[in-house]
This record gives C-alpha cells, sequence and structure tokens, in this order.
C-alpha cells in the first residue's frame, strides 16, 4: 500500500506542491523582453496547472481550465491567484510546446539529484527503464484481415521477430557478468 493519498485528491497535491521547483521552471523559461503583451501567468503556474491534467481525473485541457474555476484546492496548487483570471487551453498549448523534453530532463535531475546524492556507492547497477526500448504498442493500427476480408501478405505477426525488452537485455548481460568474473 502506498502511502501517498489517493490520485486526483487535494492531499495528494498539498503533498506534491512543495516539490515542484518552480525557480528552476521561472528560469528555464526566459521572460519576453521588449514590445507586446506581457504574460498573465508566470512558467511555474502554467507547468503546475500541466501537471493537474496529470494527476487529477481530468485529462483534456478544455475539461482542466472550466474546473479550475469551480475548484479552489486546485488554483492553490497551481498557484493561481483568483478564479477569475486563469489561464486558457490556447496558453497551455503553447506552453507545452516550449516545454522541449531537454528542459523536462534538467527539471527531472534537479529532482533526482538529492536522491542520487545520498545513494549508497556500494550499489552496483541502476537501470532506468526508456520508453525507446519498449516495443510499441501498435496493434490497433495494423490492417486486419478481419476488416479487409483477405490475407495480408506483409508484415510480421506479434509473436515473431520482435525486439527483446530491455529489461531481458539488461538481466541477460548482468547474467553474462557474473558468469565470467574474470572478464
Amino acid at each position: 500500500m502506498s502511502n501517498l493519498p489517493v490520485t486526483g485528491t487535494s492531499d495528494l497535491l498539498d503533498c506534491l506542491s512543495a516539490f515542484v521547483p518552480d525557480q528552476l521552471i521561472n528560469s528555464l523559461f526566459p521572460a519576453h523582453r521588449g514590445r507586446g503583451r506581457r504574460a498573465l501567468f508566470s512558467p511555474a503556474q502554467l507547468f503546475r496547472v500541466l501537471l493537474l491534467a496529470l494527476l487529477t481525473p481530468v485529462h483534456s485541457f478544455n475539461l482542466l481550465t472550466n474546473a479550475l474555476g469551480e475548484n479552489r484546492r486546485w488554483r492553490r496548487f497551481a498557484l493561481l491567484r483568483n478564479g477569475s483570471c486563469l489561464p486558457d487551453v490556447r496558453m497551455l498549448h503553447e506552453f507545452r510546446q516550449k516545454l522541449r523534453p531537454s528542459k523536462l530532463r534538467q527539471i527531472n535531475a534537479h529532482l533526482l539529484r538529492p536522491w542520487i546524492e545520498s545513494a549508497d556507492p556500494a550499489w552496483k547497477t541502476v537501470a532506468i527503464m526508456d520508453a525507446t526500448d519498449l516495443p510499441a504498442a501498435t496493434n490497433t493500427y495494423k490492417k486486419n484481415k478481419w476488416l479487409l476480408g483477405q490475407e495480408c501478405g506483409f508484415g510480421r505477426t506479434d509473436s515473431e521477430k520482435r525486439p527483446e525488452p530491455l529489461v531481458r537485455r539488461l538481466q541477460k548481460a548482468h547474467t553474462a557478468a557474473v558468469a565470467a568474473p574474470g572478464i
């Protein structure tokens, strides 16, 4: 059983709020200088609203922007001052476009740094799962013989020549290293 509160509850948002690195996020997205409209929300506020889409049962930006006006605890997590001035769907999509993988990696490295520094150096290996090594679940996009009403003579079946999962490759490498200690 997990010690964290249930997903979507305000207790979970209160627990996680302290771990969002607002200053780092604001520094990753420099403020626009010069002419033009000033930003209504800081990058940290928009990032927190994007987190709400992951941490709450509302998974679309349209529903999220509607629910923000009604839910005070969600606005408090997102550091939004009042219910009358809220980010709209366009702002969230634009911010998500600016949130590149390199910036997410910097945020992730910042969050993991205390844990990695406190880790025991006697640990021999650390395996981090990377989604690029996992086979894609694209069965829904394949042409089905049943739908076409005929035989499809191309491609592979689901059971043949699929790339070996990363975990299995790591296990094989580990057993090979243990079996040959002199190498």
